[in-house]
């Protein structure tokens, strides 16, 4: 199981896009399972594939009750199923009760999420964990990436977007302190033919941080996608950044060694 936690300290970088399609992709075109955990308190991400949790949450298991540990001790139960192959861990804005209490009294239990991931794993019930992260350092971002694998840090061809992008990196080199196989590779978003974007490529790839081949390009069926809840797949699959999406999960498969199957 590949665990991947998709953050930058900017936000409006295509952070939750990045995540619904990369899951989207992985279950339609590879047959992957695919868990996705919702980190953040505006719970976009939630919204999306959950619309009925905004009427009515119900009893519904959210990433605060995970992090602070009033759920059930069964990783999978604690799901909500979205289709075959993709379930969710939804958000709620309990995450930020959370990060008050952390200012507060110190208390915080980032490591439960990590035992989240960690069960998953053993199970083997789950071929890629899926973290959308909000920006900046909050009790559930930094507990997502004290438990990913990997993190995909999209950006645009901004100096704000690439500073954000810089404060992740700089956080990443902590905590690989501890977790020295702990990578990181950014992601071009909404591209388009211009010098500004060679040259913000070109300045993260200076500054030592790896930039995947793969951009994806600027175009209005992304927003579109988001206003009908569809992964673009589903709402344009022909539009540029459908097909973008659909090669960079392809290169971001190959850098796990996997292309197909499970």
């Amino acid at each position: 199981m590949r665990a991947i936690a998709i953050m930058n300290n900017k936000g409006g970088v295509g952070k939750t896009v990045t995540a619904i399609n990369l899951a989207d992709i992985l279950v339609r075109d590879h047959g992957k399972r695919v868990v996705l955990v919702d980190c953040d308190g505006q719970a976009n991400l939630t919204r999306f594939f959950a619309p009925c949790m905004d009427a009515d949450p119900g009893e519904a298991v959210t990433t605060a009750d995970i992090l602070t540990g009033d759920c059930e001790p069964i990783w999978s139960d604690n799901l909500l199923p979205v289709r075959e192959g993709l379930a969710l861990l939804p958000s709620s804005s309990g995450l930020y009760d959370l990060d008050v209490d952390a200012i507060k009294d110190g208390v915080s239990a980032p490591e439960n999420l990590r035992h989240f991931a960690e069960s998953a794993r053993e199970d083997d019930e789950a071929d890629f964990l899926l973290f959308d992260c909000p920006p900046g350092y909050t009790v559930a971002s930094v507990a997502a990436l004290l438990a990913a694998d990997e993190v995909v840090i999209p950006v645009t061809a901004d100096a704000f977007s690439i500073a954000g992008v810089m404060a992740v990196w700089k956080q990443l080199r902590t905590i690989q302190r501890t977790r020295p196989g702990l990578r990181a590779t950014a992601l071009l978003t909404q591209t388009r033919r211009a010098d500004v974007v060679t040259a913000g490529e070109e300045m993260l790839r200076n500054l030592g941080v790896p930039v995947f081949d793969a951009k994806i390009r600027r175009t209005d069926k992304v927003p579109e996608s988001t206003m009908s809840l569809s992964p673009l797949a589903e709402y344009s699959p022909g539009s540029a950044a459908a097909r973008d999406y659909r090669i960079w999960v392809r290169e971001l498969l190959m850098m796990g060694g996997v292309i197909r199957g499970r």
